[in-house]
């Protein structure tokens, strides 16, 4: 057990800076939690969405701060979030734990692969454009937050590459999905806490949660210094290359 603490703590943590330095890696959290901390897979999905709250609500707000996250479109993305996180998180428990892992390891994949091809291939010429109307963008919260919720995805690493590429400014991407992530990260806290039992791996919650906000707040200060095409490219081939070898296994 103290073993486990360690894990999981140390482990949101890293993953907290990488979210802090480049808004990706998030969906490296429901690996963490059942590879390495031996939770089962309703457990890990509640303490990763707990961990995108905490990230979502610090990130959100620093960028909102600097002027790079404005309220009313990310607000509008956010309220379709809602209702896709809730429905995303029902249907995860209507499955067999082996099919959402299966889910899990797909997302982590196509994750990678749109990582790879933002960064690789990225957008020119359309920085500056105004964000899409508010259907598209309630649509858009809606699918992403159904797929993240459903397989403990962070939301960052799959809305802000389809923000960019509806010609949205990449740094104001990367704080409309922040805070979009909390709206998908609250219905699907709940609907997973009531599916097991919190208590029971209180101490995993806390510290997980603890060294997530750390992590957070360490990268997000310190995100200029890093360089993040770098990081992103990083994640990207891991993160591949894990789920391949997860499904193939």
């Amino acid at each position: 057990m103290p073993s486990e603490l360690i894990l999981a703590a140390l482990g949101s943590c890293t993953v907290g800076l990488f979210i802090g330095w480049c808004g990706v890696a998030g969906f490296l959290l429901p690996i963490l939690f059942v590879n390495a901390c031996g939770l089962s897979v309703t457990e890990s999905l509640l303490a990763s969405f707990l961990c995108f709250a905490v990230s979502g609500a610090i990130g959100s707000l620093n960028y909102r701060r600097r002027g790079e996250l404005p309220l009313r479109p990310a607000l509008t993305l956010s309220a379709g979030s809602l209702a896709g996180g809730l429905l995303g998180a029902a249907l995860g428990g209507l499955l067999e734990p082996a099919t959402v892992k299966t889910v899990l390891y797909v997302v982590v994949l196509l994750s990678g692969a749109a990582i790879a091809v933002r960064e690789l291939r990225p957008q020119k010429g359309r920085e500056g454009q105004v964000f899409p109307k508010p259907l598209p963008l309630l649509v858009l919260g809606f699918a992403t937050a159904l797929l993240c919720a459903l397989s403990g995805a962070g939301g960052p690493v799959l809305v802000m590459p389809l923000l960019v590429a509806m010609g949205v400014p990449a740094k104001m991407a990367v704080g409309t999905a922040l805070l979009d992530s909390v709206s998908i990260a609250l219905p699907a806290i709940a609907v997973y806490a009531a599916r097991c039992r919190p208590l029971a791996i209180l101490p995993v919650l806390l510290l997980a949660a603890l060294g997530h906000a750390a992590g957070v707040f360490v990268g997000s200060v310190t995100a200029a210094r890093v360089p993040q095409t770098l990081l992103k490219r990083g994640v990207a081939v891991f993160s591949i290359c894990f789920a391949l070898f997860m499904l193939l296994k």
